[in-house]
């Protein structure tokens, strides 16, 4: 899998309690590729030609003043940057402009999170080859020249997205292979290592046993021991079926990180 260039950076648009910790993670993104802003402006009308969420709340014009202030904020921010405007649900919304994007900026799962996009990750990560950045409504951006934890399992998918995440490691100011093995790793992040140190990225491998469950266990403490800035993973931990592509240790990172995921399935 070769190496791809991160410019174009999907963040969405919307007024809710992550909109602050996804555009500081955006703004975060597209300043260490000197990229592109796409943030893509949701919404839909209803009968009367009011703007309404897919969620069915209408977006008046006093909720108006909120958009406004993040289009103060992007300009402000001297980035470049291009709105697209999406009057439609939000997965086929961002599927199809996913194809536009290198990365793609989303909140992750909480309880008081609209929209909900637990939904929309899973499904995105199955249909679009873009890697999806989910960052914690409580965060304050993704911090890229910190320590960086990669989640290892020997598969394909976490193979695939520590390559993905290559040019973001190597801004990282320290690179940790965290190996779960449950007892069928068949490739050691010995080799993992290797491959990063050929692209003049240095990496320690830190290994455990663990199974099921207590993976994501070792994970959230692995995050909380190393004082983690964010996270490499891939299919870890999963099911070959679609519907429970994010059951077990993905599912509960999701849901419990404190810090952002890099996700590529």
């Amino acid at each position: 899998m070769r190496e791809k260039v991160m410019r174009d950076v999907l963040v969405l648009i919307h007024d809710d309690v992550g909109q602050q910790s996804r555009l500081q993670a955006a703004f975060d993104l597209v300043r260490a590729s000197q990229g592109k802003l796409l943030c893509v402006d949701l919404a839909e009308p209803d009968a009367k030609g009011a703007r309404a969420t897919r969620g069915g709340s209408l977006v008046m014009e006093a909720e108006v003043a909120p958009l406004a202030t993040v289009r103060d904020q992007i300009e402000a921010s001297g980035l470049s940057a291009q709105w697209i405007e999406r009057r439609d649900a939000m997965l086929p919304a961002l599927s199809e402009t996913a194809a536009l994007a290198d990365l793609i900026v989303m909140s992750a799962p909480r309880a008081d999170l609209f929209p909900p996009t637990y939904a929309a990750i899973s499904e995105l990560l199955v249909t679009a080859d873009t890697p999806i950045v989910a960052v914690p409504p409580e965060s304050p951006g993704i911090c890229l020249n910190g320590e960086v934890l990669i989640c290892w399992d020997g598969s394909r998918e976490a193979h695939h997205a520590m390559v993905s995440a290559i040019p973001l490691l190597r801004r990282a100011s320290t690179v940790t292979i965290v190996e779960i093995d449950d007892g069928s790793l068949k490739l050691p992040a010995s080799q993992a290592q290797t491959l990063l140190a050929q692209r003049n990225i240095a990496s320690h491998v830190r290994s455990d046993l663990a199974f099921g469950e207590k993976a994501a266990f070792v994970i959230l403490e692995q995050i909380d021991l190393l004082k983690a800035d964010y996270v490499v993973m891939g299919g870890f931990g999963h099911s070959r079926l679609v519907e429970n592509i994010f059951g077990g240790v993905t599912e509960r990172l999701l849901h419990e990180s404190p810090v952002p995921l890099f996700l590529k399935h």
